[in-house]
């Protein structure tokens, strides 16, 4: 089964004008494959736990909500390079 969004669903549902929105809630919404997740989250000394989970989905491990963020921390990341390297291209094509 599915677990969590590819890269590319969640650049189609996250991306805006402004780069990738991502953080805590983008990556819940990516777990459990749905904008309409209910949930409450504890972090205490880096541990992620969930109070409150309405999915039909398992709710997630702790792991796997680090993992997730870091995944998508990543991809902003990246596109956040691809752009600037595009910026900066076409800057240089018209500065000729």
């Amino acid at each position: 089964m599915k677990r969590k969004l590819t890269i590319e669903e969640i650049i189609e549902y996250f991306y805006t004008d402004d780069g990738l929105a991502w953080g805590i809630d983008t990556v819940i919404k990516s777990l459990a494959l749905s904008s309409n997740v209910g949930y409450d989250l504890d972090c205490t000394a880096g541990r992620y736990t969930l109070t409150r989970w309405e999915s039909d989905l398992p709710k997630p491990t702790s792991e796997e909500i680090k993992e997730e963020y870091i995944r998508q921390k990543t991809i902003a990341e990246c596109l956040k390079y691809i752009k600037k390297l595009e910026d900066e291209q076409n800057n240089n094509g018209n500065n000729k």
